[in-house]
């Protein structure tokens, strides 16, 4: 009886030869064809860069991986790992943030040199740098320095697209006040979502901040969690 079932319903696989490769390369090319859309001053140190593709089709990712993006810069060909920003849920562009280093070699190219229309090769997304419903449980801490919020970024506007009820508390370490990558929309989207939450950390504040002081340490985190039966991220320079 199960043989004349497959017969009836069954088909030739044969006609679906290289099908297979085709969905895999298009979720997963080794290398893909960027164009910079917009460019973004977030911070008198930071620029946010949005990114579609020549093809029209953004492959999807996690949030928290990253893009590397190969650039050639004074006839030296090279490339940066940048996280993704932007939520999985928009598929239009990739966002990456580049924050001015000393000396920095790719990141001052990209500051100074890149302009909208501009093209970029990157490679897939890729890292294990994200959230597993089947191990991480829902309630989250985040520990990010500088221009470490991005994969953080990501994974928060994830959960406030989706309304997600995950609870995410962010400790954010900036060196400056004033050069807090995201501000605004960590507060538009804190206010909007009463799930997620989130403290800045000044290292070197000026006299008049009035917000937390210092750096990242183990008494402050017990401090602002409201426990540690927490899965901790974190990312920093």
């Amino acid at each position: 009886k199960d043989s004349a079932i497959l017969e009836k319903y069954g088909f030739d696989y044969q006609t679906k030869k290289g099908e297979v490769k085709r969905i895999v390369d298009a979720l997963h090319p080794a290398r893909l064809n960027l164009i910079v859309s917009e460019i973004n001053q977030e911070t008198p140190s930071a620029k946010s860069i949005k990114l579609v593709c020549e093809s029209g089709y953004l492959p999807p990712f996690q949030a928290g991986q990253y893009i590397n993006v190969f650039v050639e810069v004074g006839g030296v060909r090279t490339s940066r790992p940048y996280s993704i920003a932007s939520s999985p849920t928009q598929t239009g562009y990739y966002e990456i943030t580049v924050r001015r280093v000393e000396d920095g070699f790719v990141s001052n190219y990209l500051l100074d040199e890149l302009k909208p229309g501009d093209k970029l090769s990157a490679s897939s997304p890729a890292g294990t740098f994200h959230y597993n419903p089947l191990m991480h449980g829902d309630s989250l801490a985040f520990i990010a320095g500088g221009s470490g919020i991005t994969p953080f970024m990501s994974m928060m506007r994830e959960a406030a697209d989706k309304n997600l009820k995950r609870r995410m508390h962010l400790l954010y370490g900036c060196k400056d006040e004033n050069d807090v990558i995201y501000r605004s929309e960590l507060d538009r989207i804190t206010a909007a979502h009463r799930n997620i939450t989130w403290d800045l950390v000044v290292s070197e504040p000026a006299a008049s901040c009035k917000g937390l002081k210092g750096f990242i340490n183990a008494p402050l985190i017990q401090e602002r969690l409201d426990s540690l039966e927490k899965m901790f991220f974190l990312c920093g320079p």
